[in-house]
Parts: C-alpha cells; sequence; structure tokens
C-alpha cells in the first residue's frame, strides 16, 4: 500500500482548514484516512502550523511520501531537517525541530528597513563629521585668536 502524507480540507465555505494526514494514495482528498499528524490553518495572520513531528518521522521512515505542499510545511518547520539528519545516521534523540523564519516576506520588509537603517546611519555619520568639522574650525579659530592675543601681549 503506497502512503502519501498529504492535506484534508476541512473548514467552512471560504474558509479553508487542513489536517495532514497520512492516507494510501489511492483514496480521495477527503476519504478515510490512517492518521492524522498534522493541523494547518492559512487563514490566520500569522498560519498556524502543527505537526506531530515523532509520527511524521515515524512515517517518513516507513516509506510515506509527503505532497509538495506538506513537504514545504514540513521543512519550515525543521522536521525535514531532522528526517535528512536522521537518514544519514545522526542521533536524533533528544533533538526537537526549530521551525525556520519565513524568508520570502522577511527579506523584502528587511531590505526596506535596512535601505532605512542604512540613510539613517549615513545621516548620523555626515551631522558626525560637520560636527567634527565645527569643532576642528572653532579650536583653530580659538588657537588663532589664542596667538594673537599672546603677540599683541608680546608687543605691548
Amino acid at each position: 500500500m503506497a502512503t502519501v502524507i498529504r492535506l484534508t480540507r476541512f473548514g467552512k465555505r471560504h474558509y479553508p482548514v487542513y489536517r495532514a494526514v497520512v492516507v494510501d494514495s489511492r483514496k480521495s482528498r477527503d476519504g478515510k484516512f490512517i492518521e492524522q499528524v498534522g493541523f494547518y490553518n492559512p487563514n490566520t495572520k500569522v498560519p498556524q502550523i502543527n505537526f506531530d513531528y515523532e509520527k511524521v518521522l515515524k512515517w517518513l521512515n516507513t516509506g510515506a511520501q509527503p505532497s509538495d505542499t506538506v513537504r514545504s510545511l514540513l521543512r519550515q518547520q525543521g522536521i525535514m531537517d531532522l528526517f535528512h539528519a536522521q537518514k544519514a545516521g545522526q542521533d536524533i534523540t533528544g533533538r526537537v525541530p526549530e521551525p525556520k523564519a519565513k524568508a520570502e516576506k522577511g527579506t523584502k520588509l528587511s531590505k526596506k528597513a535596512k535601505a532605512k537603517v542604512e540613510a539613517e546611519k549615513a545621516a548620523e555619520a555626515e551631522k558626525a563629521a560637520a560636527a567634527e568639522a565645527e569643532k576642528a574650525a572653532k579650536e583653530e579659530a580659538e588657537k588663532a585668536a589664542a596667538e594673537k592675543t599672546e603677540e599683541t601681549a608680546e608687543e605691548k
């Protein structure tokens, strides 16, 4: 029996919520499943993704193939990293999967934020350079004034 880990849809109309289930590949999308291994709600601001990673690893080790979407979700949760480490012969007992930060949306925001921070730093650097130049000019003016007063004092 070819088993797959895929998403089963439930929830209201226009408000999909999914269960990650282990199912025979010949069954329909919402048909009878063998075991539920996770939950996915894409409707919240930060999508809720919950997997029982021990069950997922058990099924991946027995040969269940995750669908593309489930594979992506497992990768985001760090479960695929554990699976690949286990396949490579590393001991994963006691290790907990570490979710990865979302890179796509975060990089666009961080690029804008980085550009803003760099612009602020450049402006601060220019202000600091201008302040240094003013300070140096003041010191030179004071030295020149002090020398003039010394010269006038010596002449008398």
